[in-house]
């Protein structure tokens, strides 16, 4: 049977014996934020930070989930920004995640508005977000699906650690139309890179309060 397992997502709940993310890839995150830096020190050549900048990019993410008997999630993601003046940015974003078991399978697509303040150390921010999401899997040969929408309210921080390197970290309250369902929070943080003007990278961790941990690596390109 498919439930909303805590208000966030269509899950089969076979058990609830939690799991610790696996070691591998947080070596791998680790790697990446070492290479990163490494990258900013070396090739310092612009401004650092994603925030105010007009640029599209394409992910990669993984999903540990901590249901002992569902494999993880893989998928992708497209996003776009486009800075609307000095403290306000628009985004917008389209993902697709499938679980191997069962066919589970997660489609989103929304929007955002992004404000900001520039404090030269530092940029904080607020964003606003609505988006829709649509799931589906198969149990015994039958298929089930659902289509929800959700809006979210997040603050977080941008902070330069070089002059094309930056961290970030974000935390957002989640919540459905549907007032049946249950809101929660995520956690998101990151590190993200200029290489050239043009071309960047991003890595980040979300931690979707005690259920998952999602591990994602995007590039990026700014005209």
């Amino acid at each position: 049977m498919i439930t909303k397992s805590n208000g966030r997502l269509a899950r089969i709940q076979l058990m609830n014996t939690a799991m610790i993310p696996h070691l591998s890839s947080s070596r791998c995150i680790l790697a990446f934020v070492f290479v990163f830096v490494l990258a900013g020190v070396s090739r310092a050549q612009m401004e650092a930070g994603f925030l105010g900048k007009r640029y599209a990019g394409v992910s990669l993410f993984t999903e540990e989930l901590r249901h002992e008997n569902i494999s993880n999630g893989y998928g992708t993601e497209f996003n776009g920004t486009l800075p609307l003046n000095s403290f306000l940015d628009a985004t917008v974003r389209a993902s697709y995640e499938k679980f191997n078991d069962y066919s589970i399978s997660d489609r989103r697509v929304g929007g955002s508005l992004i404000g900001y303040a520039d404090m030269d150390m530092w940029k904080p921010f607020i964003e606003v977000s609505v988006a829709n999401t649509a799931q589906s899997s198969t149990v015994g040969g039958i298929k089930y699906s659902s289509s929800d929408g959700y809006w979210s309210v997040g603050a977080g921080i941008e902070a330069p650690v070089t002059r094309s390197t930056a961290i970030f970290g974000l935390a957002t309250r989640n919540n459905y139309f549907d007032s049946k369902l249950d809101s929660y929070w995520t956690y998101k943080f990151g590190v993200n890179t200029w290489f050239t003007p043009k071309v960047g990278g991003v890595i980040s961790i979300s931690i979707f309060e005690g259920e998952s941990v999602t591990y994602s690596f995007g590039m990026t390109y700014r005209f």
